[in-house]
């Protein structure tokens, strides 16, 4: 590509978006690229659009009303969709099929699997590269230990448990993707429990029977305000633990000794691991693969599919909830309308 500046659209207009002037958003990750310009935004609410607009600079004819009207109009190279989870679908799907080359949605990617699936088609019959924004993924931390366990760290993961916080889709959507981001194995056997919530979204907890003998226990029982978060991942030949609010990161080989078992595991802590994390930087760490996967025309490491998988196995949480049975995936068909309205409190 040229030397011109990476050309960006955020569809949504909201805090997440960038309302307000907020660091903690998409439009603050995007400012801090310089290889990239966020030239567009579309909203249908007049007030919050051209208030998005003030803050973040951005001409007053590049403020739509609608997201087909800037992809027409804004000759963009990317688009960012930060709308209500209501609505990601429609400006996923219409930014594929004009020819948008990286669509970035906020996580979770849909509402529904159905519609999760008619997203990730569009973008595949358009060539579209589509990223779901799950922010870890994108972190380097969380990529060292992906590549410790590629690398035979821990020998064949046998358990992954991982402890986030409700509700489930709304945030639960991190926690069950993390998972999946630490093993390849196919999820295909949900049992799942709900809280007592009269909310749409309430917190849970499932377990996962994946391909492999590989096991996913998820627990989002707590509340945002008493969530800790602690993850263990457990292998054939040693074990990796960590709790990002604590700043605890630790690896423990498995080996052979006198007492006990046999074994155990001599844990010490990852060196060079973040002792805290900033909001901020997770924000840019997304909107940064959104433009190098577009310069280096490669799939990302959080893609639609991705999206698709944590979503069916939430979605799978809740039937198995609402049936007292277990539930297989790929879901069965009808299963894959449920909607989960996610308000996200």
């Amino acid at each position: 590509m040229s030397n011109a500046k990476v050309r960006v659209g955020i569809v949504g207009a909201g805090p997440i978006g960038g309302l307000g002037g907020r660091p903690f958003s998409h439009a603050a990750g995007y400012r801090r690229c310089e290889d990239a310009e966020l030239v567009a935004i579309a909203d249908i609410d007049p007030q919050r659009l051209q208030q998005f607009g003030d803050e973040w600079e951005i001409e007053p004819e590049h403020r739509y009303p609608t997201a087909i009207d800037m992809y027409e109009k804004a000759r963009l190279d990317i688009v960012d969709v930060t709308t209500n989870t209501l609505y990601h679908h429609h400006p996923v799907i219409e930014a594929a099929e004009a020819g948008i080359k990286v669509v970035m949605v906020e996580k979770p990617l849909a509402t529904s699997v159905a519609w999760g699936r008619k997203m990730v088609e569009a973008c595949d019959r358009s060539g579209t590269r589509l990223i779901t924004e799950h922010t870890r993924r994108f972190l380097p931390h969380y990529q060292r230990l992906k590549r410790m366990i590629d690398d035979g760290a821990v020998g064949s993961v046998k358990t992954i448990t991982y402890e986030g916080c409700r509700p489930l889709l709304t945030n639960g959507t991190h926690t069950v993707d993390y998972a999946f981001f630490f093993t390849d194995a196919e999820p295909q056997l949900v049992s799942g429990y709900l809280n007592q919530e009269t909310v749409a979204d309430p917190g849970g907890a499932g377990m996962i029977a994946c391909s492999d003998g590989v096991v996913v226990f998820i627990d989002c029982i707590a509340e945002r305000k008493e969530s800790l978060g602690y993850t263990k991942i457990a292998g054939t030949e040693g074990r990796i633990h960590f709790g990002e609010r604590r700043g605890l990161w630790e690896y423990g080989p498995l080996v052979e000794a006198d007492e006990g078992y046999g074994t155990r595991y001599d844990f010490e802590p990852i060196p060079d691991m973040p002792a805290e994390f900033k909001l901020d930087d997770y924000f840019y760490s997304a909107t940064r693969e959104s433009i190098d996967c577009l310069l280096e025309d490669r799939e990302s490491v959080s893609t639609g599919r991705d999206g698709l998988k944590a979503l069916e196995v939430i979605t799978a949480i809740h039937v198995s909830h609402k049936t007292g049975t277990q539930v297989s995936l790929p879901l069965a068909e009808g299963l894959d309308e449920l909607e989960i309205r996610s308000t996200g409190e």
